[in-house]
């Protein structure tokens, strides 16, 4: 089967994607108090319970793993590859021109919390995992389609479910950027506080008038994958201390305690304390798993393109056998989290082919290959 057989299913299903993607928008998923069997609330779950049955009228096998995660499964086999997206959405804010939950189509975009980060997307994955169902292949390697609730607020959904199911043999999650994205940044939150005075003069010093890669401090590190360190998101607030101010670190590969022993050495007479911190995760860019995703990507665009890495936080986080694809293309800006959150239906169609190109790639391999050997 060659990809414009695959291109073709997928514009024949161009309608029922977008109907699926505007349906799950219309949901309002942000999270909610828990309720029984309702971990992050009532809206979430109804998302998930609208996604199972989307996935039953498809003809998939489907779970549900106490309202943490649910998915949709084609193919029989006790290995599968992964897709897993989220339905919860960050808080919707002010500033809408359209309801945040109507998604209304014009411009040639859909509008709505949820409609780049991450419904669409994921749903964009799902369809090009049906138009290979549609056209009659038979995966070798079975396809899940997971949906996620608790991605936005900390991942305990991802952690649950990998308590209690089978991590993927290998997939990705459709939450940050094309091409293949073999590894993350570090993050770490760094509080420093204590009696005002001293407070601001350090703050205005160090974090307010300085660059962003922290050379004032001496932490400005920097290393071939990854770049330079990037000190980001600083807010002020009180505490029994006095005054603090809070700040991340996007860091590339370093020893992250000489670092915070650095900025203590700059914070005299203040605490210093590390509150939080994902550290640099990566994968073989030259494994036979990111070298496949990678040249599918190449194929289904014609172009030519170097695995990644990003500083972004997503599902690979938390699932060690998943890499981050897509759905924004080399050069696109950002706008999750923004009001007026859209996504261009025609990006939403080429994800679809992008996907449905490199499922098919992944999912004719024997069950037994290792996919992170080398290509």
């Amino acid at each position: 089967m060659n990809k414009e057989q695959i291109f073709a299913q997928v514009e024949k299903r161009r309608q029922d994607l977008i109907d699926d993607v505007c349906t799950m928008i219309h949901i309002d998923s942000q999270r909610k108090e828990a309720e029984e069997g309702m971990p992050f609330g009532r809206g979430v779950n109804e998302a998930l319970l609208k996604a199972l049955e989307i996935c039953r009228r498809e003809g998939l096998s489907t779970g549900n793993c106490d309202g943490y995660m649910g998915y949709g499964q084609w193919g029989y086999g006790n290995k599968h590859i992964g897709i897993m997206g989220h339905l919860d959405v960050v808080d919707i804010g002010e500033g809408w021109n359209d309801p945040a939950f109507s998604a209304v189509i014009h411009d040639g975009r859909i509008w709505g919390r949820g409609a780049l980060d991450n419904k669409g997307p994921l749903f964009s994955a799902f369809y090009g995992m049906l138009a290979l169902k549609d056209l009659g292949v038979s995966p070798s390697i079975p396809v899940r389609v997971i949906f996620g609730t608790n991605e936005e607020t900390g991942m305990k959904d991802c952690e649950y479910y990998l308590a209690h199911e089978q991590a993927p043999m290998m997939g990705f999650t459709p939450d940050n950027k094309f091409p293949a994205v073999y590894g993350k940044k570090g993050r770490a939150v760094i509080e420093v506080s204590g009696e005002p005075s001293k407070l601001v003069t350090f703050a205005n010093e160090y974090l307010m008038n300085a660059r962003p890669n922290g050379d004032r401090l001496g932490i400005n590190v920097v290393d071939k994958q990854f770049g330079e360190m990037a000190i980001r998101t600083k807010n002020l607030f009180q505490n029994e201390n006095g005054l603090g101010i809070r700040f991340s670190l996007s860091y590339p590969k370093c020893n992250l305690q000489e670092i915070i022993d650095k900025i203590a050495e700059a914070a005299t007479d203040l605490k210093t304390e590390l509150v939080d911190d994902s550290p640099v995760l990566t994968h073989d860019p030259d494994s036979w798993f990111v070298q496949t995703v990678n040249r599918s990507y190449e194929e289904a665009t014609n172009t030519q393109v170097t695995p990644t890495v990003t500083s972004g936080g997503t599902y690979m986080n938390v699932c060690p056998t998943i890499i981050n694809y897509g759905p924004s293309f080399p050069g696109q800006n950002g706008i999750a989290h923004q009001p007026n959150e859209w996504m261009d239906i025609e990006d939403l169609v080429q994800c679809t082919k992008i996907y449905a190109w490199t499922l098919y790639q992944l999912c004719m391999q024997k069950p037994d290959m290792d996919p992170w050997q080398k290509y």
